[in-house]
C-alpha cells in the first residue's frame, strides 16, 4: 500500500506536466491551421436605400434574411469562426463603413450578399463577383448600379473620387491602388468558385459563372472578399422563390457550404494563405519562354528552368493558374510575348514582365487586360512568391 501510494505522488506532477505539454502543442497546431477566424457578413443595401424592387419585394429586405440565416448556420456549425454583421436590422450604411467594418474586425473573410435586377424579366441565376475592372457593359452597368447609392451620402465625391464614373482614366489609379488586394485575389476567386459551384450543384440554380467589377464595397477590402448576386428580383420566378422562407435557408445554406469548404482548403494546405505563405521546401521553378511551334502536333514541354530574372525581387503580371501545366504557345495566351510558367506546390502559374517600378507595372497589367481581364499583379523574390506588401517595403515603393 506505501509503495503504491509513493508512486502515485511522484507520477501524478510528470502527467500534469505530460497533459500541459500535450496541451500546448494543440494550441499551437490549431493556431498554425485555424487562418479563417472571423467572417463579417454584409447585408446589402437598407434604410433610406432599398436596393433593387420588385414585384413583392425589395432587395433590402431579402438580403437581410439572407444573411441572417448564413450567419446562424456558421454559428451553429462552424464553433470556432466568429461572424459579425455589418447590419441585422434595417438600416441605412454607407459603402465605405461596411468595407471598414471588416479592416476594424481583421476579418478574415468578407461576403456582401445582394439581390439583381435585369430589364429582361426572363434573365434569372446566379453569379458571384470579385473586384476588378468591368470588362462587359452588363458587368459595368451592374456595378454602377450598385455603386449608386453612394449619391446618398454626405460628401461622396471627396470619399469616392471617380469610381462612380467607371471611365479609364480611372484605371491606372485603379490599379494601383487595389495591389495590395493581390495576396488576396486569388483565395477571392476560389471562394467565388466554391459559391457558384455550390448553387449550380446544390439548389439547382443557373450559374452564371464568377464575374469581376469595380464595387465600391469591395474596393477597399484587405482580406478575401466577394460579392454574391442571389438572384434576379426582376425575374418572376425567382422573386417569388427569394421572398420565402425555404428557399432564403436554400440559398444562404449553399453559401455556408462554400465557405466550410473554402476554408477547410485553405487551412488543409490546397490553397494559398492569405498571408502568402509558400510551402517550406523550395519548389517554385520558372520556364523560359519556348519558341510556337505547330499547333496540329502533340505539345511536349521540357522541365522548366529557372529563369534569368528569378534571382531578384520583381513585380510581374499573373495570367493564369492551373492544377495542370498549360503549353506556352496555348491560345489562352495568344498576342501576348514572353510568357513564363512558375510552379509554386503543385500549381503552375503563368506570368509575364519583372519590374521594380510600380508605374511600369501597372501599365502593363493595363495592357495585359484587354487580352486577359483577371490579370494581376505577383512579386516574385529568388525562387518564390513573396507577399505583396513585403515587396512594396523592399522596393521602396510607397
Amino acid at each position: 500500500m506505501t509503495n503504491n501510494k509513493k508512486a502515485t505522488f511522484f507520477l501524478t506532477p510528470l502527467i500534469l506536466l505530460t497533459i500541459v505539454a500535450m496541451s500546448l502543442n494543440c494550441a499551437n497546431a490549431q493556431e498554425t491551421n485555424n487562418l479563417v477566424k472571423k467572417i463579417v457578413l454584409d447585408a446589402g443595401h437598407g434604410g433610406k436605400d432599398p436596393g433593387a424592387i420588385g414585384k413583392r419585394t425589395k432587395e433590402k429586405n431579402l438580403t437581410l434574411a439572407i444573411t441572417l440565416k448564413l450567419g446562424k448556420y456558421i454559428e451553429e456549425k462552424m464553433p470556432g469562426v466568429e461572424v459579425v454583421y455589418t447590419r441585422t436590422t434595417d438600416k441605412f450604411l454607407e459603402l465605405k463603413t461596411r468595407t471598414d467594418i471588416a479592416i476594424e474586425e481583421n476579418a478574415d473573410v468578407f461576403i456582401s450578399i445582394h439581390i439583381n435586377s435585369c430589364k429582361d424579366r426572363n434573365v434569372k441565376g446566379v453569379c458571384t463577383y470579385v473586384t476588378g475592372l468591368a470588362r462587359s457593359q452588363e458587368n459595368l452597368e451592374l456595378a454602377m448600379l450598385e455603386n449608386s447609392v453612394i449619391k446618398n451620402e454626405e460628401n461622396y465625391e471627396a470619399k469616392y473620387g471617380d469610381i462612380l464614373n467607371q471611365t479609364i482614366d480611372y484605371e491606372s489609379e485603379y490599379i494601383a491602388s487595389t495591389l495590395f488586394q493581390n495576396a488576396h485575389h486569388e483565395q477571392s476567386i476560389c471562394l467565388a468558385g466554391y459559391i457558384q459551384n455550390q448553387f449550380k450543384t446544390r439548389t439547382g440554380r443557373k450559374d452564371l459563372g464568377v464575374k469581376q467589377a469595380n464595387f465600391a464595397v469591395l474596393w477597399r477590402a484587405t482580406m478575401p472578399s466577394v460579392l454574391v448576386e442571389c438572384g434576379f428580383i426582376s425575374n418572376p420566378d425567382e422573386e417569388k422563390d427569394m421572398a420565402t422562407d425555404y428557399w432564403q435557408s436554400i440559398i444562404a445554406s449553399a453559401i455556408f457550404r462554400a465557405f466550410r469548404q473554402y476554408k477547410e482548403d485553405l487551412e488543409g494546405g490546397k490553397l494559398n494563405s492569405s498571408q502568402g505563405q509558400q510551402p517550406k521546401q523550395n519548389t517554385e521553378t520558372v520556364q523560359k519562354p519556348k519558341p510556337a511551334e505547330n499547333t496540329q502536333q502533340p505539345s511536349t514541354q521540357k522541365p522548366p528552368s529557372t529563369s534569368t530574372n528569378s534571382s531578384k525581387l520583381c513585380l510581374k503580371v499573373q495570367l493564369k493558374s492551373s492544377a495542370e501545366r498549360i503549353p506556352l504557345n496555348s491560345s489562352i495566351f495568344k498576342g501576348i510575348s514572353n510568357v513564363e510558367e512558375i510552379k509554386i506546390g503543385n500549381t503552375y502559374k503563368y506570368t509575364v514582365g519583372c519590374e521594380t517600378d510600380m508605374q511600369k507595372i501597372t501599365q502593363l497589367q493595363t495592357e495585359i487586360r484587354k487580352k486577359i481581364p483577371d490579370a494581376f499583379v505577383i512579386a516574385v523574390k529568388g525562387n518564390e512568391r513573396i507577399d505583396i506588401n513585403v515587396a512594396k517595403k523592399e522596393l521602396g515603393i510607397k
